[in-house]
């Protein structure tokens, strides 16, 4: 008897492989059926020439060749407002059927929890996949005599920043309150790019968040040189790549204030990543993801970022909603005190 059911349950097992391999092929034929001639947009909420912009174009033609169906895949830029712009479109306005896709700020669940933008939850996104963890860098000419964290807290430092929600506008504000800077905050330029012009034009003397990738990408030599210095990195541990400088975290002047920072530096792990509107169908938000997943382990493009000095540290779909939710579910106490902290900013904009 043992041997029968041993057998029969060989056989169940084998027919539920069976089925399961069925309706994975089912779902591919009718992906590249719904696919095939269409265009899919991935919407940056940046300016071009930023890091969420350079992650995007470059895995565009990739997601294109994994997607079945082969569409054809575009990059679009939709700045304002720190980002939400974009993030609303992909809310309000776009097609819910797996054709726009969005690269929006990863403060998203940040912004979601303290009910800093009411019309946008960061729960309720279809996450698709991370492309590289981003931890961002506060940036100063060492000219200016900026060259650390403490430096900024001797004098007024006018820091230029990208408005609404964006980080380089967030960071400075919270280090003012929480660590006792003394950033003059410029905001309203359309990226950390367009900021960094305007620190090298001598009008501001830092720039108050911009990807480290990016940095190490485009500015490799006045790093080297001293020219430019990194005075804080938002992220929860110090990347391996700077190890000297410090975390917002750590510059935190007590237990709250170090608390809030670091809630706000768990956005690094969200970093570059692909999102879809809430709603799309649910085998379609699966075919997007194992089309991310087979572009980034894709030889060419793999090449391609070692090429542009661009770091891939991809991340599932589950991993993003796993952070997500635990930056959703802060303590009370914690998301109070921060939501108080920022609503002077708040009612500023």
């Amino acid at each position: 008897m043992s041997k029968g059911l041993s057998r029969r349950s060989f056989g169940v097992a084998v027919a539920a492989m069976a089925l399961q391999a069925y309706g994975a092929a089912q779902a591919q034929t009718d992906s590249a059926a719904f696919y095939k001639g269409k265009t899919v947009n991935i919407l940056v909420g940046y300016e071009g020439g930023g890091g969420y912009d350079l992650y995007a174009r470059l895995v565009a033609p990739f997601l294109s060749k994994h997607i079945p169906g082969q569409p054809t895949v575009i990059v679009q830029n939709m700045a304002g407002a720190g980002g939400l712009r974009a993030a609303r479109h992909l809310v309000t306005t776009a097609p819910k059927d797996g054709t726009t896709l969005g690269m929006l700020a990863q403060t998203l669940p940040f912004d979601t929890l303290l009910g800093y933008t009411p019309d946008i939850d960061a729960g309720k996104f279809t996450w698709i996949g991370r492309l590289a963890m981003n931890v961002e860098v506060g940036v100063a000419f060492t000219k200016t005599g900026i060259r650390t964290i403490d430096d900024a807290r001797k004098r007024e430092v006018p820091s230029a920043g990208t408005g609404g929600t964006a980080s380089s506008t967030v960071v400075p504000f919270l280090l003012n309150r929480l660590a006792g800077t003394r950033f003059k905050l410029i905001a309203g330029y359309k990226s950390a790019n367009e900021a960094l012009l305007t620190m090298e034009r001598g009008e501001v003397d830092t720039v108050g968040a911009i990807g480290l990738t990016t940095i190490m990408a485009r500015h490799a030599d006045r790093l080297k040189d001293g020219t430019i210095a990194l005075i804080y990195q938002s992220a929860l541990t110090r990347h391996p790549s700077i190890p000297n400088v410090p975390t917002i975290g750590e510059v935190g002047t007590g237990k709250d204030e170090k608390l809030i920072l670091n809630l706000f530096a768990s956005g690094s792990a969200i970093g570059r990543a692909l999102i879809a509107p809430p709603g799309i169908p649910a085998d379609r938000a699966a075919t997007l993801r194992r089309a991310l997943v087979a572009a980034l382990a894709d030889p060419e493009l793999v090449a391609l970022s070692q090429k542009g000095n661009l770091t891939l540290e991809p991340g599932s779909a589950e991993e993003l909603e796993k952070i997500v939710k635990e930056v959703l579910s802060a303590p009370k106490p914690v998301a109070d005190k921060t939501r108080d902290v920022l609503e002077s900013m708040k009612t500023q904009r």
